[in-house]
């Protein structure tokens, strides 16, 4: 299935001229940019479409449907008449005060944002069509057999078929792809090879070596696959003399065993495409007999007949269809492993901060699992966990935080209190204060310089630069109170005593407006007591778990893994119920998430490529886990089987 992950980039004529579309586009000459008419917009034109448009155009716009995957942009005039909330399609709203700096940065972000919603909805689809095959090749699987192990299988289905036409011996045959072959649309067998892969005889030893073959019409089996045609012969060293195959006579010449009559019949799949050959050889009387000799084999073999062949083409049909569902099997759980991997990079793309995480945790959990499962003694040799469970463990854990696709980026990446560009705006704020006190205080000398004497003036000059030192003393405080207190630490009293002093005190810009050094947002921010987040802005990164769950109700699980979206539900839970999302208590909580948020905790706490803190450690990171455990926030059977396992220590093997 085609991935489309193109982009329609488009914009309204009167929002062009607002926010300067005509110079921001060279900023990205590989994206293409088009202009629309809002009054004559098809809603077809809008999906997987990033628009800017103004206010007055939004509220005429087509409403996107649940699949349109479309994320809007608007320029806000009146800045007062979007304060409703808005649909989650409505990205951003920027306002007169936007720059073109500040515009760049909600493009890329609404863009990127955009394009992995495309790729993992392309992504979801492309597994939704494979699992949905799956499950209807598998109906007729199961009525073969449930054995998923190729070679094993091979073994049965010659035996099947030895056993139902009372052949003597037999070999397996399998068409097979070169390595570093050049696929051909038009000619199946061009890349292909052909690898004897079995063979079975129940009267001599067979020192069998599996060996490639050339595909070509020389051999027998070699025929039959190229043809598709099957071949039933008397006696294989008296074949047609116009015949393009011969027997080979090798093995009977080393093994002194003398192959007769032969039956051999292509394996098709439901493609009508040729992928092995059965080959069976000299039917027998007695199925009991071995053919230890000459006249043996004379008074013993005999012809296939019709009936036979009407069989094996039966069981050669549905051997070659579990042979293609086996693999077809290990093809989609590959698929699925794959989506997973690209799942969890996608999410690492948006928050490389925590790169690794979710793949620590699954090797943390599961190794967790694993220990607790070989306990023999006490309440916890009651939980065993099967190769599926462990499995099921595994991708709940690599998914656990993959709602975070839904959490604004630059909130899921906040690593201060102030974000990057609003703690610029205060800094150039502070420079333009610094450069009014200096215009300020030489105006304030030459305006009395003109007026008075030499000798006055060298007095006042002596008095007001005491002033403005004492203010310019003051602004820098009030700066470096701001830098200190924009990290993520705990905020100390004297801090946040100064930030109040400092957002009252007041400044002019440039039109005489009197303003404060510091807005109440900015100290809204700043007096965040630890921590980067405001409350508004955890409940945003909390919603996490909430995404994750609505993304993972929506695979068609199997039964064996159907509980995955509710373990990575609720890995943020605690045993008091004062855990998120649902506040339930520990009778409620699976106890693979239990586990997993003692292995998720520990990797935040020790992890080393989070920008905002530093990597704690072990004994730090053990202390933190075991004071949650006495504050009946995590489960303390199953921490001590972590520290005394020394569970930690599993993914530092791994690497």
């Amino acid at each position: 299935m085609e991935t489309l992950t193109k982009i329609n980039v488009l914009y309204s004529t009167s929002i062009e001229k607002v926010l300067g579309l005509s110079d921001f586009r060279k900023l990205f000459e590989d994206i293409e940019f088009k202009e629309i008419d809002c009054e004559k917009i098809d809603p077809n034109m809008i999906k997987n479409s990033l628009i800017f448009i103004e206010y007055d155009e939004f509220k005429n716009l087509p409403l996107p449907t649940k699949n349109s995957n479309c994320s809007i942009i608007i320029y806000d005039p009146y800045e007062d008449s979007l304060s409703h909330k808005l649909p989650d399609y409505v990205f951003e709203i920027l306002n007169k005060n936007t720059s073109q700096k500040k515009l760049a940065f909600i493009f890329n972000k609404a863009y990127s944002t955009l394009k992995t919603k495309i790729e993992l909805g392309n992504l979801a689809r492309k597994f939704d069509i494979q699992s949905k095959e799956l499950h209807t090749i598998n109906s007729i699987g199961i009525a073969l057999s449930t054995e998923r192990n190729v070679d094993k299988l091979l073994e049965t289905i010659l035996l099947k078929c030895r056993e139902i036409t009372e052949s003597d011996s037999g070999s397996l045959y399998l068409v097979s792809e070169k390595e570093g072959g050049i696929f051909d649309a038009n000619d199946y067998f061009h890349d292909k090879e052909l690898i004897f892969k079995l063979a079975q005889n129940s009267s001599v030893n067979v020192n069998f070596k599996e060996t490639i073959l050339n595909l070509n019409k020389k051999s027998i089996s070699g025929f039959v696959a190229l043809t598709g045609k099957a071949l039933n012969l008397s006696d294989v060293y008296h074949t047609p003399k116009d015949a393009e195959y011969s027997h080979n006579h090798s093995f009977d010449e080393t093994s002194g065993y003398r192959c007769k009559s032969m039956l051999i019949v292509p394996m098709k799949n439901q493609k009508d495409e040729i992928i092995g050959v059965i080959q069976l050889i000299n039917k027998k009387r007695d199925y009991n007999i071995k053919l230890i000799s000459s006249d043996l084999v004379d008074k013993q073999v005999i012809d296939y007949d019709e009936n036979d062949e009407e069989l094996v083409y039966s069981l050669a049909s549905q051997a070659a269809i579990l042979i293609d569902n086996t693999k077809l099997y290990y093809d989609i759980k590959n698929l699925f492993e794959g989506f997973i991997k690209a799942s969890v990079t996608a999410i690492e793309a948006r928050d490389p901060t925590t790169s690794g995480h979710s793949e620590r945790v699954a090797t943390l959990t599961v190794g967790l699992a694993k220990k607790v499962d070989s306990i023999s003694t006490g309440n916890l040799s009651l939980i065993k966990f099967s190769r599926n469970d462990l499995q099921q463990i595994k991708y709940a854990s690599l998914l656990h935080d993959f709602g975070k696709i839904g959490v604004k980026e630059d909130v899921l990446i906040k690593a201060k209190k102030l974000y990057p560009y609003e703690l610029e705006l205060l800094e150039q704020r502070f420079k333009y204060i610094r450069k009014s006190m200096q215009y300020n205080l030489t105006k304030a000398k030459l305006d009395y310089i003109m007026e008075y004497s030499k000798e006055e003036s060298f007095l006042f000059f002596k008095d007001i630069d005491l002033l403005y030192s004492d203010k310019l003393k003051q602004l820098d405080d009030a700066l470096s109170t701001i830098i200190s207190s924009n990290e993520p630490t705990v905020l100390i009293q004297e801090a946040s005593e100064k930030l109040k002093l400092f957002s009252n005190i007041i400044y002019e810009d440039l039109d005489n407006t009197k303003l404060h050094y510091i807005t109440p947002y900015e100290l809204e921010s700043l007096s965040i007591m630890k921590g980067s987040l405001k409350e508004s802005e955890r409940k945003e990164i909390e919603s996490h778990v909430n995404h994750t769950y609505d993304f993972l109700s929506k695979i068609p699980w199997t039964n064996e893994f159907k509980l995955v979206p509710e373990i990575a539900y609720s890995h943020h839970e605690k045993l008091d119920g004062t855990g998120y999302p649902r506040g339930v208590k520990s009778e409620n909580i699976p106890i693979p998430s239990k586990m997993m948020a003692i292995t998720d905790i520990y990797d935040a706490l020790t992890a080393s490529d989070r920008p905002y803190k530093k990597a704690l450690p072990l004994e730090k990171a053990l202390d933190i886990l075991s004071y949650e455990v006495k504050a009946k926030k995590l489960d303390s059977e199953l921490f001590d089987i972590f520290v005394q396992a020394k569970v930690y220590e599993i993914e530092k093997n791994e690497k």
